[in-house]
């Protein structure tokens, strides 16, 4: 008996080989009506009471596929050491690099640099990864990182070149060096690669490895940088086939970039769809990979529209009667065709997009609250060779500097110092005019904080349509907490949070170098696109703190998020 007021206690199921998902009120299991309940009150089964005032539940179980591999980072006390040395000793960015015939940005007023040629060591590290003065080129790379002083680096070597055990030490020409100039945690990057490499490796997908150096420019000492893997396709990395001749078929293999420069490539590099009614920070693509022919354009982009179609019909119009409103897909030269047998949403979703990684990068960024989602780096790929899943896939997180608390776009989740008159009152900050930092030995904690927007789900507030346009399918929500939960369950946020420490705390002779080299990047608020809080930073610690605050935070505010969508 359960009367108004009342609670019952609930417990949860086991069964081998499967995760509980939930409670159901219909023995056929199609709906999941309680999740992560412990108890159940008395409104909450009202409506479904019969004339004998009782009520059954089922159980709902999923199989676990989850496929969760926690990251295994490098965290070795000695911080590697990667010196380049260019021809002539010039600078990577000398005016005499900039190539007159590029621009980049939003409107074209970036400069783009050239190689230059060099040499390249790596040392101060397990005798296996050294390398001496190998041959390449490296360049400034990026595009608004480009103009900060401290310079992001592609490096090109002239032949496969293993770099300090990423990637299974796997041999690639390209590597990239991210600098960091807006982090002054110098952490982001790797938390988002690190979530990237748990959540996606399970699924056979893509995230960069990464660790961290000190670079040297010419004997000069240049900082600390994240050593990461250049986005391309190539077995090990985005593994999918590139063309390489003008005489190969258009079903090869393609990455593409949703990207707001894209006006700046090539036309044969880069094309433009509709979104329909949905929301868009850009409706252009960058084609990442060398298009060799005409045949190639036209199919990648025709299936990119035609995926989109596939995926807006089913998830935002209504197939109530399939006799008369049919699913729709793609057939295999990519046209837009009925396809009868489809029964939902998620059959139609799945048979065009690869749904695990759509999972994958979408918890992702609802942790991570990446503001550039919406208008550029965010990857795809195509695999549609003979051996291929012809399915878009998400994948290759990137460029996470406006993310994890340092991003105030609508329904981020932002932090606020509580007082700034009690932290200076109690000696752990002071003040300069209009000018406020925290002393140096000041250890922040959660209550230094308020802390707005903890549960508000974020990607459907961006530009990116790829995310808006899944916001009210409830097949989806479902199986985000399913994985949501395995990735708890697997400890990955909490190893996430160890490393954040971990990190910091070895390596904080060397950051402290970075920011004796690079004052001007500590503490850094360039644009309103940051909130205030970052100003306050006076060491590396301030900033690894509060982003550890933040982080904490926001997985607690999705744990009730994603429990309160599928419980709806």
């Amino acid at each position: 008996e359960l009367y108004k007021g009342e609670t019952y206690q609930l417990t949860e199921p086991t069964k081998p080989g499967y995760d509980f998902s939930g409670w159901s009120f219909n023995s056929d299991l199609s709906t999941i009506d309680f999740v992560n309940k412990a108890t159940i009150s008395y409104s909450d089964i009202e409506t479904k009471l019969d004339t004998n005032k009782s009520i059954n539940l089922y159980a709902v179980f999923t199989t676990n596929t989850s496929n969760i591999k926690l990251f295994q980072y490098n965290s070795n006390d000695d911080m590697a050491e990667i010196h380049i040395n260019t021809k002539n000793n010039l600078p990577i960015d000398d005016p005499s690099l900039i190539d007159p015939t590029k621009k980049k940005g939003k409107n074209g007023e970036l400069d783009v640099y050239n190689y230059v040629n060099a040499t390249i060591s790596v040392s101060n590290c397990e005798i296996n990864y050294q390398l001496a003065d190998i041959p390449g080129k490296v360049k400034v790379r990026g595009n608004y990182t480009s103009t900060y002083d401290k310079k992001p680096i592609r490096i090109k070597f002239n032949e496969k070149q293993k770099m300090l055990g990423l990637n299974n030490d796997n041999p690639f020409k390209n590597w990239v060096l991210l600098a960091g100039w807006k982090d002054s945690s110098n952490l982001r990057d790797a938390v988002s690669y690190f979530l990237g490499n748990s959540l996606l490796a399970g699924d056979n997908l893509y995230s960069s490895d990464f660790r961290f150096v000190n670079v040297y420019l010419n004997d000069a000492y240049n900082g600390v940088y994240l050593l990461v893997e250049q986005q391309e396709l190539n077995e090990g990395r985005i593994n999918a086939p590139e063309s390489k001749s003008s005489l190969d078929s258009e079903k090869t293999g393609y990455l593409l970039e949703f990207d707001g420069y894209y006006n700046n490539e090539p036309e044969n590099q880069r094309f433009a769809i509709s979104y329909n009614d949905v929301k868009t920070g850009n409706n252009g693509f960058t084609i990442q990979n060398d298009i060799m022919n005409d045949e190639q354009y036209n199919y990648i982009s025709k299936v990119v529209q035609n995926t989109w179609k596939v995926i807006y019909d089913a998830n935002k119009k209504s197939h109530s009667n399939l006799e008369t409103s049919p699913y729709h897909t793609l057939d295999n030269n990519g046209d837009y065709v009925i396809d009868t047998s489809i029964k939902s949403a998620e059959e139609a979703t799945s048979k065009v997009i690869n749904i695990d990684s759509l999972i994958d990068m979408y918890i992702i960024h609802e942790i991570c609250q990446d503001r550039d989602i919406g208008w550029s780096s965010f990857y795809m790929s195509l695999d549609a060779s003979e051996n291929g899943d012809n399915k878009l896939t998400f994948n290759a997180p990137w460029d996470f500097d406006y993310a994890l608390g340092n991003n105030t776009f609508e329904n981020a989740m932002l932090a606020t110092i509580k007082s700034r008159t009690k932290m200076i009152e109690a000696g752990r900050m002071t003040r300069s005019g209009e000018n406020y930092k925290l002393n140096k030995d000041t250890v922040l904690t959660k209550d230094d904080f308020k802390f707005e927007n903890t549960s508000s789900l974020y990607c459907k507030a961006t530009d990116n349509p790829w995310f808006i346009v899944f916001s009210s399918q409830q097949w989806l929500w479902n199986r985000i907490l399913s994985k949501w939960t395995s990735a708890k369950e697997a400890k990955v946020f909490d190893r996430l949070l160890e490393m954040i420490e971990i990190l910091s705390n070895k390596y904080t002779t060397q950051f402290e170098a970075n920011y004796t080299k690079w004052p001007q990047s500590m503490g850094l608020k360039l644009n309103g696109y940051q909130p205030d809080v970052v100003k306050y930073f006076t060491t590396q610690k301030h900033a690894s703190e509060y982003l550890s605050i933040w982080l904490n935070e926001r997985i607690n505010g999705l744990n009730t998020a994603f429990i309160n969508k599928v419980n709806i």
